[in-house]
């Protein structure tokens, strides 16, 4: 059978990826407490034998999880989607490097501007307008910010290849190559 251009075209689909931002970072801080305060528990010796063994680890593991939830219910998954080749150019075109910023210079494009601008272009859920974009980046940490950036650098500059996953070949009797 002879594959025809048309074909693969008809077929084409550009590639997506999610990236979960957790919009109450700050309870990172009581989570921390706690995983502290669960090692601590787990070490030390219960003190009340009617209660038995790890009551007190227990607690703590229930409130583990109980702000693992609450940080659950408060993260947003950001669909970011690859930009077809020419579009892709044509936006670092319109963000040149400024003359003497040398990290411009060896990005080849305004490490201010850009990324925002791709960020607006690439999100497809939620949508937002390049000013929404920047009130984002504003707003968020620098952490939460490379995970966009290096999904968004990965999906437009990246190869494509099939991902595997251990787990799920595991459990599904899959191969790296099936």
């Amino acid at each position: 059978m002879d594959l025809k251009i048309d074909d693969i075209l008809g077929k084409l689909q550009l590639p997506e990826k999610s990236v979960p931002l957790c919009l109450r970072a700050d309870l990172q801080a009581r989570f921390d407490t706690l995983e502290r305060d669960l090692r601590a528990a787990q070490r030390a010796p219960e003190q009340d034998s009617l209660a038995g063994s790890g009551a007190t680890a227990r607690e703590i593991a229930n409130q583990i999880e109980a702000i693992r939830t609450e940080m659950q219910a408060h993260t947003v998954a950001f669909l970011l989607r690859a930009l077809p080749n020419k579009e892709w150019s044509d936006l670092l075109k319109q963000h040149p490097p400024r003359k003497g910023n040398q990290g411009d210079l060896v990005s080849d494009y305004n490490t201010e501007t850009f990324p925002v601008a791709a960020l607006a272009a690439c999100c497809k859920s939620p949508k937002m307008t390049e000013d929404q974009a920047g009130q984002l980046v504003d707003a968020i940490t620098n952490g939460q910010w490379s995970r966009l950036t290096m999904a968004i650098g990965e999906l437009n500059n990246g190869g494509g290849d099939i991902p595997f996953s251990v787990a799920a070949s595991a459990l599904a009797g899959g191969t790296p190559t099936s």
